[in-house]
């Protein structure tokens, strides 16, 4: 992804630091991955559906 640090990626991954992915990184991702990068979005509208009807 072009990024040296692994601590990064975890940061990014856990939240920490305000830190988050954005369109360019998550490209990056799908073709690392060899995927479209609709597949990473799959299933996010359940997701969000279960946190809309919980609150």
């Amino acid at each position: 992804m072009g990024h040296e640090s692994v601590g990064l990626i975890s940061f990014i991954e856990a939240g920490i630091n305000n830190r988050r992915y954005n369109l360019i990184h998550l490209i990056n991702i799908a073709k690392i991955l060899d995927i479209s990068i609709l597949e990473l979005f799959e299933g996010v509208d359940e997701i969000l559906k279960i946190s809309i009807d919980t609150k």
